[in-house]
């Protein structure tokens, strides 16, 4: 069923800070609007592996998830604009400044190796430098020769051959290095944060399986079809987001997060049916949703 007229792939909207999409991490019994930790969590997991990446080196792989983090920061920021004047809010843009400065970290720390490797790629210096060093380790190692002292003539000693070199210092005994702390444990995802962080990368495959387990158990769970549109959209499958969207109202008719992603859904597949977005927008506001000024906007 084709609701908002002709369908046009080639005309689609790049939403920009619309492009997030909503779904209630909870119970299909459990909506209201999302607190900051369940809006974080995209951030978070990416966060995690960041600094898994880190512990062990991985510096290309570590600022590509902060990158990632710092993009899911900056799209609540777009999505909630009136709720970062509140206080419980505060600990997004602590949380971004802190991914922008690790970010900024590392890339120096990238340079700063990259730089090191460039000089020594020729070894002329440090092979004269070498040589020098052992020249004068080998100079203090020869005692210094004494004037005679007038002493009566000792005892004749075992004859030691002229050739024979001076018995080396014992090396001093290396401290043992320091045992590295065992890095903590990784931090499990939901299944519901696992679908979206394979959305995101493009892993339809494995977002897919996990959807339909979820669905094979509860149909109508409003996380899972709210995922699964979220997924079809990305995909280019409008008419298939549509009709999971449509599964989606009429299984939680009092669920704004599917009035407001079928919003989202019309401004990207029928950009001329601004009418129709606004419609679902104002039917997911009358049904609790919050305000969303970046949406009211597109659908003027």
């Amino acid at each position: 069923m084709v609701r908002f007229g002709v369908f046009a792939v080639a005309a689609t909207l790049s939403l920009g800070a619309l492009g997030s999409w909503y779904w209630p991490f909870g119970s299909d019994d459990e909506e209201v609007i999302p607190r900051v930790s369940e809006l974080m969590e995209p951030a978070s997991t990416n966060i995690d592996a960041a600094t898994d990446f880190e512990y062990d080196g991985k510096f290309d792989e570590a600022i590509a998830c902060y990158e990632a983090a710092l993009r899911a920061l900056d799209m609540v920021e777009a999505e909630y604009p009136d709720q970062m004047k509140k206080p419980e809010f505060t600990t997004v843009k602590t949380k971004r400044a802190y991914v922008k400065t690790k970010i900024d970290t590392l890339k120096f720390l990238q340079v700063k190796e990259n730089s090191k490797a460039v000089a020594v790629s020729d070894t002329t210096e440090l092979e004269k430098k070498l040589a020098e060093e052992k020249a004068a380790a080998a100079k203090a190692a020869t005692p210094a020769t004494e004037p005679a002292a007038e002493e009566p003539t000792p005892a004749p000693a075992a004859e030691v051959p002229a050739s024979a070199p001076a018995p080396a210092a014992p090396a001093p005994r290396a401290k043992p290095a320091a045992k590295p702390a065992a890095p903590a444990p990784a931090k499990a995802l939901s299944r519901q944060q696992r679908i979206a962080k394979a959305i995101a990368d493009g892993d339809y495959a494995a977002a897919d399986a996990d959807i339909a387990e979820t669905l094979r158990t509860k149909p109508n769970d409003a996380a899972a079809l709210n995922l699964r549109a979220m997924m079809e959209s990305a995909q280019g499958k409008y008419r298939d987001a549509e009709h999971t969207l449509d599964q989606a109202i009429q299984s939680n008719p009092k669920s704004y997060h599917a009035y407001y992603n079928m919003a989202r859904l019309i401004l990207k597949a029928y950009p001329d049916n601004k009418d129709g977005a606004r419609r679902y927008y104002e039917t997911g506001r009358a049904m609790g949703g919050p305000r969303n000024a970046a949406l009211e906007e597109a659908v003027k």
